[in-house]
């Protein structure tokens, strides 16, 4: 029996003598479940009523005639968001090796990412994104902070992206990752198309949302710098990039650019409200300050950062958010690779693996404007995961952290709700055939690797 202080019920108003009416929008209600948030600890039995795309009410008395679906046993939860990944990525798993072992993040980037970018054409680029966002759905995401790069293809990528992200049901926020690595002219392409896809999202053309999207430090000369500050305060955005993944962005700037890494952020100006930085492993006290203080999240990698052997971030805070950096999207596995490494790090910060995951929800919420933050209450959101997990020990607020880091698995996932609507039901995606994604994701890959060849 859960403990009544625990309870969510009480979060939710009811109307009239303790029911809802139906009204016009379609409603439905979860039934039975256990009703889980992370961040503060919270849980309760109760059921859920969901009309249009917002929670009306959390226990009580419950409407007559709408419809329920059953998820009595089941962990119910806010969906969860990964605030940094790569959907450009995502079919890499398996793929040939480079020619030569790489050693150091950079030689990675050069020799595997960079070459994976560059085989981008259109059609994988959509593929890519749908095949993404579909693994994403089945394991509980309904949003996605995407990281995009693509220098053969570059223009309206942002919109293929998006028609995928459109097709399994999901809402992200975008960006084209600018960079001089290629030359002035993929520079200005990938301004450019930052700048059109910012435009569309002003006039409200798309439901998605957009920020100033830039590779790293060490790819960027300053009057890139200082075209992305331009853009970023013309549509009063934040940023999206890696910042100090490792020491590579404090080696190019002492020896090349001759300004310390601190100064070159200030000059960019990606201590804003809304930025999103990736990794900072390497980033100094100093800046982190400066950057939480202006409204800036960092996202944390864990995974990818053991995958390029690039330490553990030392980071902590409200505005400390959870990504894949294109591993995978599944924000579960994160949430244990991010418990396991910091407890071998013994820095303390294991058990704050479910704050990492709310404010990756936290983050996605502000970037939409969304009047509630996404909590199991009534006027917030309906973005919602329903966990087939019957815990063997007993979940109380007190562990649930670890049940979310030692128990809980994406195979548990069995339905992901976007704004009241399932986009994943019984473990099936509710708009894209399985089948034929996977013939296609396959196909693809295949043209992909064969396409890489050419830039090793």
């Amino acid at each position: 029996m859960l403990p009544s202080e625990t309870t969510l019920k009480s979060a939710a108003p009811t109307a009239g003598a303790g029911e809802t009416a139906l009204g016009d929008e379609a409603a439905t209600i979860l039934a039975g479940g256990t009703l889980v948030e992370l961040n503060p600890p919270r849980m309760g039995l109760a059921d859920v009523l969901l009309r249009g795309s917002h929670i009306a009410q959390v226990g009580g008395r419950m409407p007559e005639g709408a419809p329920r679906v059953d998820v009595s046993g089941c962990v119910v939860s806010p969906a969860f968001a990964i605030a940094h990944t790569h959907l450009y990525m995502s079919l890499t798993c398996g793929m040939p090796p480079p020619p030569s072992p790489p050693r150091t993040l950079t030689d990675k980037l050069e020799w595997v990412w960079w070459a994976l970018d560059k085989a981008l054409d259109d059609d994988l680029v959509h593929v890519s994104a749908l095949v993404g966002a579909a693994m994403a759905a089945k394991a509980g995401a309904a949003s996605i902070i995407d990281h995009h790069s693509s220098p053969r293809a570059i223009d309206g990528s942002l919109d293929l992206i998006a028609s995928a992200i459109d097709e399994v049901g999901l809402r992200a926020v975008l960006c084209y990752e600018t960079s001089d690595r290629d030359g002035k002219g993929r520079r200005d392409g990938g301004l450019r198309e930052n700048r059109r896809f910012l435009e569309r999202v002003r006039k409200g053309e798309t439901p998605h949302r957009a920020l100033v999207g830039a590779h790293a430090m060490m790819t960027l000369e300053d009057d890139t710098l200082d075209a992305m500050r331009e853009l970023a305060d013309k549509y009063a955005v934040g940023m999206h990039m890696h910042v100090a993944e490792d020491l590579t962005d404090h080696l190019d700037a002492e020896r090349i650019r001759k300004t310390p890494l601190p100064k070159r952020l200030e000059r960019l100006g990606i201590a804003r409200e809304g930025s999103v930085i990736a990794h900072a492993v390497q980033l100094d006290a100093e800046s982190a300050s400066r950057m939480t203080e202006a409204g800036a999240f960092f996202v944390t990698n864990p995974r990818s950062n053991m995958a390029h052997g690039v330490g553990v971030c030392p980071l902590t805070g409200s505005n400390v958010a959870l990504g894949t950096d294109g591993i995978d999207n599944d924000l579960i596995a994160e949430a244990r690779a991010y418990y396991l490494r910091h407890s071998e790090a013994h820095d303390g910060l294991a058990r704050e693996s479910g704050v990492r995951v709310t404010a990756g929800q936290e983050l996605v919420a502000q970037l939409f404007g969304d009047a509630q933050p996404p909590r199991i209450v009534a006027g917030a959101r309906a973005d919602l995961v329903v966990l087939d997990y019957a815990p063997l020990t007993p979940m109380t607020p007190s562990n649930v952290v670890e049940h979310l880091a030692r128990g809980w698995k994406s195979a548990h996932v069995r339905d992901t709700i976007v704004g009241g609507r399932f986009v994943v039901r019984d473990r099936r995606l509710c708009d894209i055939d399985e089948r034929d994604l996977v013939l296609r994701a396959r196909a693809a890959a295949s043209r992909l690797w064969e396409r890489m060849q050419g830039y090793y």
